[in-house]
């Protein structure tokens, strides 16, 4: 059963990352190559500190996905994104280089991804403050990929430690989110 959950948890990852590439391709998505490059790095960060920080096989699976998912994304950006680059990012960019840097001088890759998922959220706030604003500025069916994928690590991880789950909760706390901000305009009744 395991086994079908990682491949399901695979699968909606790429998804993830396919509809993204296919919205930037189409045109009607254009993220920051900047914003993207600092994505990118998080990525590797997280994906290290959660192979390394005693992540459950599933949230490793989930932040390989993440890892291949972002260098796929920050790459297509070169040409199809924007070059902003904001408060946001370069507050990130610091939280990125300080994780970095406490993982290596105190061996901590648990902390070195608690840090890293500051950042991402950090980083994720222009995201939640234009969804908030504006509910159609996000198309929110990548974020329903990943955030299933990270419901079912979670499940997949059956019962492991906070430590061990501290990725998948996060994303399906961060997507969860942004995918109920993108559709309140389903649930508010216009006048």
């Amino acid at each position: 059963m395991n086994n079908l959950l990682y491949l399901l948890i695979l699968l909606l990852g790429a998804a993830t990352y396919i509809s993204a590439v296919w919205q930037m391709l189409s045109g009607s998505y254009s993220p920051s190559f900047f914003s993207r490059g600092v994505w990118f790095l998080l990525g590797i960060n997280s994906f290290a500190g959660v192979l390394l920080g005693g992540g459950s096989k599933a949230s490793t699976i989930l932040a390989g996905a993440l890892f291949l998912g972002n260098a796929v994304v920050f790459a297509v950006s070169y040409k199809k994104g924007s070059r902003e680059f904001g408060l946001a990012e370069k507050i990130s960019l610091a939280l990125l280089v300080a994780s970095t840097v406490t993982w290596l001088l105190l061996d901590a890759p648990f902390l070195g991804l608690v840090m890293s998922l500051v950042a991402h959220f950090i980083g994720g706030i222009p995201t939640i403050w234009r969804v908030a604003k504006r509910p159609h500025s996000e198309q929110a069916y990548h974020w329903y990929f990943f955030f299933s994928a990270s419901i079912l690590s979670i499940v997949a991880s059956d019962g492991t430690s906070l430590k061990a789950t501290v990725f998948p909760i996060y994303f399906a706390s961060f997507d969860g989110l942004i995918i109920l901000l993108a559709n309140r305009r389903h649930f508010t009744k216009t006048k």
